[in-house]
């Protein structure tokens, strides 16, 4: 930087304002106070600039999450049951849980060190990538932004089977091309939703087929981790989109969504959906863990163990989670 502020100062000068541009307040380039006078700092110069700061930035995340990441949990006090079956401590005595979720922090420390920032991580199924400088800052405050939610949930997806998960983005950018599997072999979809930019819900679909009958049943469930009222109406419009009037054109919710799946796949078929229920448990313990909240909810209904709903949630156990 001291290199390129020198070359600067020796080739250029800074551009004299015409008295017209001067009572105008006209701004011609952007300019570098280097004392004592005023030199002409290239837009060049700018752009190393953002970069360099990018990437401390990133650079001092990655300590604060390697320094969360090394606390000592076989200090923390929390027996997440929920995911016992992918983290391997159904079973085992309480006081050996703590070892393993610090075997498990271990395992993830150096997976953390020995990548690169430009590296990126896909699922299975070849759908969702993240790049591990996406996943960078968002360790040590629990937050997760739309890649790491749709990121766990189409892992989640895959482990399960039979379910199909809507990227967050869907209700902004508009829904995907209709998928060619048959609605009916379809047990669950999912479809995370961002509230006011700044918070997760989710909406659940269970379908239920009956052959003899051709009957399509979907219940659907509501979740967002507030527990506020105030966000159930953006959620509801999500499910049954914008009707169309004088004023906009319209736009089309999960439910129409779902309803042109079916007719594509099973003209004949009747579809029936139940009235949206909402999950009122458990309740975020903090500001930051919504997103980390969603996708355990998630995870409850598609395993089809509900014990979350019965627990009260500490920070403890997001912080294990």
């Amino acid at each position: 930087m001291q290199a390129a502020m020198t070359t600067t100062r020796k080739e250029k000068q800074p551009i004299v304002l015409d008295e017209k541009a001067k009572k105008q307040g006209l701004v011609l380039d952007v300019v570098l106070a280097i004392d004592p006078k005023l030199w002409k700092f290239s837009g060049q110069y700018v752009g190393v600039l953002t970069g360099f700061y990018a990437i401390k930035v990133k650079c001092t995340s990655w300590l604060k999450d390697r320094k969360w990441l090394e606390q000592d949990w076989r200090k923390v006090d929390s027996i997440v049951d929920l995911f016992a079956a992918e983290t391997a401590t159904a079973g085992l005595p309480r006081d050996a849980v703590p070892e393993r979720h610090q075997g498990l922090a271990n395992e993830i420390i150096s997976k953390f060190t020995s990548s690169r920032l430009r590296t990126e991580f896909v699922t299975l199924s070849n759908k969702v990538l993240i790049s591990f400088d996406n996943i960078v800052g968002g360790i040590c405050r629990g937050w997760l932004n739309d890649s790491p939610v749709d990121f766990c949930l189409e892992t989640l997806a895959r482990s399960v089977g039979k379910c199909h998960v809507l990227s967050s983005l869907t209700w902004a950018i508009g829904w995907p091309s209709l998928p060619k599997t048959a609605l009916a072999a379809t047990k669950f979809i999912i479809h995370p939703v961002n509230l006011h930019a700044d918070h997760w819900g989710v909406i659940i679909l269970r379908l239920r087929y009956t052959a003899k009958t051709s009957k399509l049943r979907v219940h659907g469930y509501m979740y967002e981790p507030l527990i506020d009222d105030d966000y159930h109406h953006e959620m509801e419009i999500v499910w049954t989109g914008i009707p169309k009037d004088k004023e906009n054109e319209g736009k089309e919710g999960l439910r129409g969504y779902v309803e042109r799946w079916h007719k594509a796949s099973d003209p004949r078929g009747h579809l029936f959906f139940d009235p949206i229920e909402w999950i009122c448990a458990p309740q975020q313990p903090d500001f930051a863990s919504c997103g980390v909240m969603v996708v355990a909810q998630a995870h409850s209904y598609l395993t089809g163990s509900l014990q979350m709903q019965l627990s009260r949630i500490s920070k403890n156990d997001v912080k294990v989670m």
